[in-house]
This record gives C-alpha cells, sequence and structure tokens, in this order.
C-alpha cells in the first residue's frame, strides 16, 4: 500500500485570523502559511489555492498528475482536486488562499476567467513573473492593513493576479457559461445516483438546452461528462485513501460495488482493484 494514502480525504479550509478578510482569503509566505505535515498527505480544499513557487525542488502531485517543481511556477488547484508535495529541497514562495465567493462583489473578475479556477499550472517568463510578484506584494501590504476599503482591494488586485494567470495559461479553448456552470456543478459533489434531468434543473434550464450547449462547447453530450467526473473521483479515492471499492462505490452513490465495478470497468478498461495495484507500483 502506498504511503501517500490515507484512511480519507482531508478537506482543509481557510483557518480564522485577525483579517476582515478571513476566513475567504489568505495570502503569506509559503513558510508561514502552508506546506507543512499536512500539505504531504493527499487532501482537498473548500477554497482555491494559487502558489508562486519561487525557490526549491520536488514533486506537487495534483490528482493523478505529478508535476517536477521547476520554479518560478505558479500553481492553481481548485476546490475538490486532491493534491499533495513531495519537497527534496525546501520549497519557498507566496501562497495565496481564497473561496470563491470572495470574488463576488465590486473589483471582481469578468466572467470568462471562471475556468481559470479550474487549476492550472504555468511557468511565467521574466515579464509575467515580475507582474506576478508585485501584485503579490500588494495584496500582502493590503492584507496588513486595517483599512476600511481593505476587501475591494484585495478583490480588485487579486482579479488582476488572475488576470495574468489567464495570460499565462495553455491556450486551449475552454468552456464557459452554462457549460462551464455545468462542469462546475457536476465535479463540486459527485454523485452517481444523479441525473443529467437533475443538473439541468439545478441550473435552472430544460434538459434539450443543456444538451445543446454542452455538445456545443465540449463536443461531448452532459451523461459522458457526468460519467467521466465520476470516474475520476473513483479513482482519487481508489489512488490517495484505502477505502475498500465496496467503501468508494458507496461514497459515490452507486447502489452496490458490483455495479461500480462494472462501471469502472467499462469507462476506464480496468477494474478497481487492477488499477489501485497499477497505482500502487508507480508510487
Amino acid at each position: 500500500m502506498s504511503s501517500r494514502r490515507a484512511a480519507a480525504l482531508p478537506v482543509h479550509t481557510i483557518s480564522e485570523n485577525s483579517s476582515s478578510v478571513a476566513p475567504r482569503f489568505l495570502v503569506g509566505p509559503i513558510a508561514e502559511f502552508g506546506l507543512g505535515d499536512a500539505e504531504g498527505t493527499p487532501h482537498r480544499h473548500e477554497f482555491v489555492e494559487l502558489v508562486l513557487v519561487a525557490s526549491g525542488a520536488g514533486t506537487h502531485h495534483v490528482d493523478l498528475h505529478a508535476h517536477e517543481i521547476v520554479p518560478p511556477q505558479v500553481f492553481l488547484v481548485a476546490p475538490g482536486q486532491v493534491h499533495h508535495w513531495e519537497a527534496r529541497e525546501q520549497i519557498e514562495g507566496t501562497l495565496v488562499l481564497f473561496r470563491e465567493d470572495f470574488l463576488a462583489g465590486s473589483g471582481g473578475p469578468p466572467e470568462h476567467l471562471a475556468s481559470i479556477l479550474d487549476g492550472e499550472v504555468m511557468t511565467p517568463d521574466a515579464r509575467q513573473l515580475g507582474r506576478v510578484e508585485r501584485l503579490l506584494a500588494a495584496m500582502r501590504d493590503e492584507f496588513a492593513s486595517a483599512d476600511p476599503s481593505q476587501e475591494f482591494a484585495l478583490r480588485n488586485l487579486l482579479s488582476l493576479l488572475l488576470i495574468e494567470c489567464r495570460r499565462m495559461a495553455s491556450t486551449a479553448e475552454r468552456p464557459s457559461g452554462l457549460a462551464h456552470d455545468f462542469l462546475r456543478a457536476i465535479a463540486a459533489h459527485v454523485d452517481a445516483s444523479r441525473t443529467v434531468a437533475e443538473f439541468a434543473a439545478q441550473l435552472c434550464v430544460t434538459p434539450g438546452h443543456l444538451y445543446d450547449v454542452v455538445v456545443a462547447h465540449t463536443g461531448r453530450t452532459p451523461a459522458e461528462l457526468l460519467r467521466e467526473a465520476t470516474l475520476r473521483e473513483a479513482q482519487r479515492l481508489l489512488a490517495r485513501t484505502s477505502l475498500s471499492c465496496a467503501q468508494v462505490a458507496s461514497t459515490l452513490g452507486f447502489e452496490d460495488a458490483s455495479y461500480f465495478s462494472r462501471f469502472f470497468r467499462r469507462e476506464s478498461g480496468i477494474t478497481p482493484t487492477g488499477f489501485r495495484s497499477v497505482h500502487d507500483s508507480a508510487a
């Protein structure tokens, strides 16, 4: 069994502190706010984590992908993603944690930036790095202040930082609008018993309209994306927890373990037990 597997996946929150914007926002050095012992155990967040890695070496595991740390890098980890850090040399830089509701209101980013919050790994060039560093320095100064306009200022600075991240990110077209909202909804709480019609009702549209928009933006049907999200969450739990296959099936809302096993094999070409064995061998 992999030493990187926990009995269950811890969910981290932003700790309360003296700032008026806590627990929705936090910024500071990695040495103070992150990469402690808990960061070496697979976990997920209820917030977005943005990390500028300025120095150090190791590996950042995000879901089933291992990213070699080659500073300078910017990592965006979305709520729900499972990640942990393995440091070979001390990792230094700046950490920004924020709940998505912090972006709502005056000074928030335009809607098309929402897709960047789904997670990204970016390598800034010298010019981009300078802008990111200046924004982070301004955010740290503002975070330490007690000015009545602190929240507004921080939201504006964070919006500018996300714009820089969008410019650094991969240029692949990303779903927006209703299609993006659907993808976020199915990722927020994976439940194999939920139907596309239920998600359509949640998003206040008809199933037919949801189908047309999602296919137009992604080239895939809502049902296909729903199955993909369920498979991805199953892989996370099999790879990063010690839950039994039956427990994984129950957690994901399957009626029984045998149905879950058939689903997993049909979607991935391998059994849940086989997937876990392969992942353990690679760990």
